[in-house]
């Protein structure tokens, strides 16, 4: 007869927070250098936190040591560090997540998941690190999950004053005698194709096109989704029956060997096709600053192995998720996601045909599916709107920070006055050509940052040309496929706020200054549902209200739950307003 030792099942000695007493664990990225970086601007946000907190009356405890000594700072580096933290945590306890710098949520995110306590995420609205992307993805996996009704619910806070403006404070205080917060989110429009008759044709196309996609679905590669920890980013095979789009997985280490097939002189070809174009590079010697030889040719290498792949396997698109694969192999794959995403892209021939000439191959940054669901469908919209083939070029950007903007640019030609609210949405590295005013002439080459790519990569760094804007995110909703979508303009600001916001920012990265119609600085952060934003260009304000309403009745068709955000009557537009002589005062923070 076995006797049984229960001494193997002896857990964690659990934490005891006290009356008044609320837990807080800081979630890290899984790059150490990347969390070294950040350890000063994590510990200044959860010191104005704790002041916050203190002079309502409570008291914030971590619950893990401020620097572990082992590591070198107080991230949580690893999911098994997570679960191992948040075994001593009281699965009742009130629990906020600093967030001051990018996070892997994986690290922690099922542990949330079985979370009974009320949980806040809680972020200082700062673009020094992005740490405010990092709580927009937290949120957007909390959100994907259907708690149980035996849990409390799980909200976002955040602050550009230290927390110590009435707002946060009242949110704050609201939450930690209540473990519930609500936002203002009547921006958001549940989407109803009588309210927009107007433009019943492009909804009649979009309808349409919903039942092309269900008689030939459309096929993703995607290269080993979820190392970047966006578990609201990954969709299952299963979440996307009865959409017209199917998953192909791929891996990264087949795109490395098929890399190594191309050819040394061809991969320098396709890279002295763009500086031919007026694509700005230089080749250093110093591999921690510099953009390094080895680095353009793995660059060259990279894209024609993925061109040739996409023909072999019959795919749509590509998602990749670089950071924690290749970039450990390679360069990451930065310039070669914004040539893919480019119509004016180097020709690759597959068993002697081009492949896909003359139009882009749409590519989701970190292997993002909410981005490559979304460009699946924006594709077929363009494609038959007649338009240029490079305003299909559609590109993703992290939803990274922004200032209210009171002065004079330039648009259209026209001097325009704008008092707004201008976000700086900022790529982590790539932007297609066709969103700058001369395309690869406008772009340079930068090596990324050394803390978060050891392995070198290129950035095609530039700024956005101004003109209409269609954004938008797919994400699920506990278990419920939804899609925001909106209007907006990106602007050309004046040359010292475009510096401030990058210095403010990553300078390295391409930037892109939008203003979004109808839509406040908290009225996004309260409703956007993911760290990054997809947008597009349209000629017009109308053409881009086309674009966006035929994209609407596309995915309701399809089964999405579709929020119109904003306004988009064209009167509300830069362009209008430009063009009137009309100065823009645009929704500001709140």
């Amino acid at each position: 007869m076995v006797s049984w030792d229960y001494s193997v099942l002896k857990g964690a000695e659990m934490l005891e927070p006290g009356p008044k007493e609320i837990l807080l664990v800081a979630n890290g990225d899984r790059r150490r250098t990347a969390n070294l970086a950040g350890q000063q601007a994590q510990l200044e946000c959860e010191r104005q936190l704790g002041a916050a907190f203190s002079s309502l009356g409570y008291r914030l405890r971590r619950a893990h040591p401020e620097v572990d000594p082992g590591l070198g700072h107080g991230f949580i580096e690893t999911q098994a560090q997570g679960r191992e933290i948040f075994s001593k945590i009281p699965a009742g306890a009130p629990l906020v997540v600093a967030e001051a710098v990018w996070q892997y949520s994986n690290h922690i995110v099922y542990n949330l998941w079985e979370h009974k306590g009320p949980i806040l995420t809680a972020s200082n609205f700062d673009g020094t690190w992005p740490g405010l992307v990092g709580a927009l993805g937290l949120e957007a996996c909390l959100t994907k999950h259907s708690f149980s009704k035996n849990q409390a619910s799980h909200c976002l806070v955040w602050s550009s004053e230290q927390f110590q403006d009435p707002v946060a404070l009242e949110k704050l205080k609201h939450w930690a005698s209540s473990g519930r917060l609500e936002h203002d989110v009547s921006h958001a429009v549940l989407f109803n194709p009588r309210d927009h008759r107007k433009y019943a044709k492009a909804m009649e196309f979009g309808e349409k096109a919903a039942g092309n996609f269900l008689g030939r679905p459309r096929i993703i590669g995607l290269y080993d989704p979820l190392c970047m920890g966006m578990v609201n980013a990954a969709f299952d095979e299963l979440d996307l029956v009865g959409l017209g789009i199917q998953l192909r997985r791929l891996n990264q280490s087949d795109l490395y060997a098929r890399m190594l097939e191309v050819p040394r002189a061809e991969a320098l070809g396709y890279m002295k096709w763009l500086v031919d174009r007026g694509f700005k590079l230089e080749i250093g010697s110093n591999p921690f600053t510099d953009i390094t030889e080895k680095a353009v040719v793995q660059s060259g290498q990279m894209y024609g192995a993925i061109v040739r792949h996409v023909a072999e396997e019959g795919l749509d698109g590509v998602g990749i998720a670089y950071q924690l694969g290749l970039a450990r192999l390679c360069a990451a794959s930065d310039v070669v996601e914004a040539m893919l995403n480019s119509t004016e892209r180097p020709p690759v021939e597959y068993r002697g045909r081009a492949v896909m000439p003359g139009e882009p191959i749409m590519c989701a940054n970190e292997a993002d599916m909410g981005c490559a669901v979304d460009q699946t469908l924006t594709k077929i919209i363009y494609r038959a709107s007649g338009l240029e083939p490079r305003l299909w070029e559609t590109t993703q950007h992290d939803v990274r920070w922004g200032d209210t903007f009171r002065g004079t640019c330039r648009h259209g030609g026209k001097e325009l006055e704008i008092d707004a609210f201008i976000w700086a949405f900022e790529l982590s590295g790539n932007t297609p050509a066709g969103h700058m005013a001369r395309g690869w002439a406008d772009m340079e080459a930068v090596r990324q940052p050394y803390d978060y790519f050891i392995e070198n990569g290129i950035c095609t760094r530039g700024l956005s040309r101004p003109g209409e804007i269609v954004w938008s995110r797919v994400y699920l909703d506990r278990g419920e496929f939804c899609l925001d979508l909106g209007r907006g303009a990106a602007v050309k600001l004046p040359p010292e706020e475009i510096q401030r916001r990058w210095e403010a920012t990553t300078e390295e990265w391409p930037l892109m200054n939008a203003l979004l119609y109808g839509v406040s600085r908290d009225s996004l952060m309260a409703k956007h549902k993911s760290n990054h934003i997809t947008v597009s260009y349209a000629p017009d304000a109308e053409t881009a209200n086309e674009i966006t309403l035929a994209k609407a009745a596309m995915a309701r068709a399809l089964g999405f739950k579709v929020f119109v955000c904003g306004s988009l009557d064209p009167e509300d537009s830069v362009e209008y307003r430009a063009r009137k002589g009309l100065a823009v005062d645009g929704p500001h923070v709140r």
